[in-house]
């Protein structure tokens, strides 16, 4: 392991020096070094999953400038374009990688049966099948496609997880690295604050997507904060406190009205589910009371910015007051898909990014896969909020039982982030919140084979001590 973090270091630094000139090379070095770890092994593997999902590098393809955008003109895929991270790389190579696993060592077995398999199933290919329309229709170019293998990646995730995962410890091990990622992240963020731009994740270009941002660090808070209340006093109780800390600076200086509506559900969501009602209430009154004196000028601006715009072109008016132009834009967005597209194409949609930009999940789920796939979605939604409410229900330890809580109430926060936002096909967003349901999700196995063998070795006492009885 120290090894490999050296290497790794020494190869950063030496294209720190020479980028142009050892470049490739190091790009070739770093995959047969993944290819290496991958073969060997699995847990430095899923480590380097984790980590990247936050702290990876990316680059985007295509794109359209800002008159594009606004004159509504352009597809979905043109407006964003393609963006290639590392972890799409690492992720193809593992997966290549544990295929000749597969075959030479016959170890991986059959994917794990979990309440969610069906839907996922379902829905990939029901919007594989609509873009595959969309493409002979003329809607949809090759860059569809790039975003339905983007999709199963989100799958592919969960996949790994809980077909790998035998061991409570490598579990609990795996969440941390997935709060140190976080807070790692969250320190960048702290460091773009002096900028005065709205905070987004690392390495995401010039304009960022501070929206994301928010919406990733409610689920990463929500996991902390459940950990929190769990954890009890302690080495790991004032660690979770800390990290709750960090994430919450960054939170509120993303300014994403989305992420701080999403946050306020998950709060609530906690107040209902957790035994901890007193701690939460009286954390929420104190809040309250402090917030007007602790939160930045600029954040208060910000929620208030929503009813307060000046008068602009495109504005809506609900309820008397004018709101300003990027939620009506949403607005609008809704009303556009309910009136326009879906009339049109009701069943199947438009074909993924067949349609107009929209920032908005629900939407754009039935823009471009129609009423079937909006189905298929909220039925695959359904079975997560079943699955995690059974991870809570049963998982027995501390910390894997208030991860379980986190990510309930996370999940309701992020529900609600989709209102305006497009969440739950966000890789910065859908990476960690898979692989968390994952890790919950293979805690469940555990429990449950432990449960079983334990009635198994009860019911043999009991027949030993009946038959003992009888003679």
């Amino acid at each position: 392991m120290l090894t490999l973090v050296l290497t790794i270091l020494l190869l950063y630094a030496a294209y720190v020096l020479a980028p142009g000139l050892i470049g490739g090379p190091i790009m070739l070095i770093g995959a047969l070094m993944i290819l290496v770890v991958a073969f060997t092994s699995i847990e430095l593997t899923l480590y380097l999953l984790i980590l990247s999902t936050l702290l990876s590098p990316e680059l985007t393809f295509g794109g359209s400038t800002d008159a594009q955008l606004a004159s509504g003109m352009v597809n979905t895929t043109e407006s964003r374009g393609i963006t290639l991270r590392l972890d799409d790389i690492l992720l193809t190579l593992v997966c290549v990688t544990w295929m000749f696993r597969m075959a030479i060592f016959k170890e991986l077995g059959s994917v794990r049966s979990t309440p969610i398999n069906r839907p996922i199933a379902w829905y990939w290919l029901v919007a594989l099948f609509a873009t595959i329309i969309g493409v002979f229709a003329g809607r949809v170019g090759g860059y569809g496609f790039f975003f339905i293998i983007k999709y199963l990646e989100f799958f592919v995730l969960f996949y790994m997880v809980i077909n790998h995962l035998h061991d409570e410890d490598a579990i609990k091990r795996y969440l941390l690295i997935m709060i140190v990622t976080c807070v790692l992240a969250s320190l960048a963020g702290i460091a773009q604050i002096p900028s005065g731009a709205r905070v987004s994740a690392p390495f995401e270009g010039e304009l960022g997507e501070p929206n994301t941002f928010g919406g990733y660090l409610v689920l990463m808070f929500s996991v902390v904060l459940g950990i929190f209340l769990h954890a009890g006093k302690g080495r790991r109780w004032y660690l979770a406190l800390f990290s709750m800390a960090i994430i919450l600076v960054p939170l509120a200086f993303t300014e994403s009205r989305s992420s701080y509506l999403s946050f306020a559900v998950a709060i609530m969501f906690f107040i209902f589910l957790s035994k901890n009602k007193r701690l939460l209430i009286a954390s929420c009154l104190v809040g309250m009371v402090l917030l007007p004196f602790v939160l930045p000028q600029n954040v208060i601006d910000r929620v208030m910015f929503t009813f307060n715009q000046s008068e602009q072109q495109g504005q809506l008016s609900v309820g008397g007051m004018k709101i300003d132009t990027s939620t009506s834009e949403r607005l609008k967005s809704w009303e556009s898909v309910l009136t326009k597209y879906f009339p049109e194409h009701p069943l199947m949609g438009v074909g993924v990014t067949g349609g107009p930009f929209l920032d908005a999940q629900y939407p754009r789920v039935l823009l471009e896969t129609g009423i079937v796939g909006l189905v298929l979605f909220l039925w695959f939604l359904r079975r997560v909020w079943v699955l995690l409410r059974q991870c809570y229900n049963e998982i027995n330890d501390s910390i894997l039982k208030g991860a379980a809580l986190g990510a309930i109430c996370g999940f309701a926060g992020l529900l609600v982030h989709a209102i305006g936002a497009n969440t739950f096909i966000i890789v910065r967003i859908m990476e960690p919140f898979m692989i968390l349901i994952g890790l919950l999700m293979a805690a469940l196995f555990l429990e449950r084979e432990r449960v079983a063998k334990e009635n198994e070795e009860n019911s043999l006492q009991s027949d030993v001590s009946e038959q003992v009885l009888i003679r």
